[in-house]
């Protein structure tokens, strides 16, 4: 069987070289458009963000905040794949233990507030408060799935009233920021090359023409972006109703590969995937739902179209709503739980 799969790998590996030798003109404009993205937008919007975030959540750990609490809020301040990462360098320390790791995985695959507020709705959107309200929607999500899941818990850091060296800190974020910016743009150029060529061959346009309850341009931005999320959410055209909608599962479900950047974390630190894939199914359901309710709360206005959301979008966001208030008594609920078959 172990040989049988060496095979299999291989014959894949050749087949893609193949394939890329073949189309090695869209590769070159592939190439040339990811790295004008990264150079043009995702660099600027990122990079001194990066640099603070990783500063911030250093100050914190020295201030002894609950790591819990802080490796959850790494993941919603520092974007992927830095959020999970993060829950790996931990539980590599033994900060975390097995179970506590595992459960924080659901909810730290997030996107910076750089990249949503920053990057997608201004840079890509040209509106503020697009990518406002696909931040919130994904803070939301979040937080349920973290009440949800029990990933909170009273273990004190290590690091208690630690005193941090601002010089090492400060050296430390730009290092860390220099290979977060470089991992993202070089997973952004290589998919963005598998999205093309699957664009040339006719795969995109076969699968996106099945989903017939979206228009075309937005079906096919969604399996675009269910393999690259950026080259996903520029294709979108926000002044076309439900835009927002669209753009809220892509980045919910983040596209292969940023799961591929986690996965990778997580085969380094000995972690299972499934708690991460199942986070990501479970912002799917419910972060679109979110961004059309907030949508119709605060119309997003581009080229001076407004988009209005169904009244349907505001009541299914109740429910969410009502929803997360219920899982709250998580918090109280002091019996032993047990999740992926560990007990916590």
């Amino acid at each position: 069987m172990k040989k049988l799969r060496q095979i299999i790998i291989l014959a894949v590996s050749a087949a893609v070289i193949v394939l890329f030798s073949f189309c090695s003109g869209t590769v070159m404009q592939s190439v040339k458009y990811s790295l004008a993205l990264c150079y043009n937008s995702v660099i600027p919007s990122l990079f001194p963000f990066f640099i603070l975030c990783e500063f911030l959540m250093k100050a914190v750990s020295g201030a002894g905040v609950n790591r819990t609490v802080s490796a959850f809020a790494c993941g919603l301040v520092t974007g992927f794949p830095t959020g999970v990462k993060n829950v790996c360098d931990l539980y590599a320390a033994g900060e975390l233990d097995r179970a506590q790791a595992i459960s924080l995985l659901h909810c730290t695959a997030n996107a910076s507030p750089a990249y949503m507020v920053s990057f997608i709705g201004i840079c890509l959107i040209g509106s503020r408060t697009a990518g406002i309200i696909l931040l919130l929607s994904q803070t939301l999500c979040a937080f349920a799935c973290a009440v949800f899941f029990g990933c909170f818990s009273k273990r004190k850091s290590r690091d208690a009233g630690k005193v941090i060296n601002i010089t090492e800190t400060a050296c430390a974020s730009i290092s860390n920021a220099v290979t977060s910016c470089l991992n993202v743009c070089g997973y952004i150029v290589f998919f963005g090359i598998v999205a093309d060529i699957a664009k040339k061959l006719g795969i995109i346009q076969s699968v996106s023409d099945a989903l017939v309850f979206l228009p075309k341009e937005q079906a096919q931005a969604l399996i675009t972006g269910m393999i690259e999320i950026s080259r996903g959410i520029a294709m979108l055209d926000f002044t076309q109703k439900g835009a927002i909608v669209t753009a809220a599962f892509i980045t919910a479900f983040s596209g292969v590969s940023v799961i591929m950047q986690c996965i990778s974390c997580l085969s380094a630190a000995k972690l299972p995937k499934r708690p991460l894939i199942a986070g990501k199914l479970v912002y799917s359901v419910l972060m679109p739902i979110t961004a059309g309710a907030l949508g119709s709360l605060a119309p997003i206005s581009i080229s001076g179209r407004k988009e209005n959301m169904p009244v349907l979008s505001f009541i299914l966001f109740v429910i969410f709503i009502t929803a997360c208030i219920f899982f709250i008594r998580n918090f109280f609920d002091k019996r032993p739980k047990r999740i992926y078959n560990i007990k916590r």
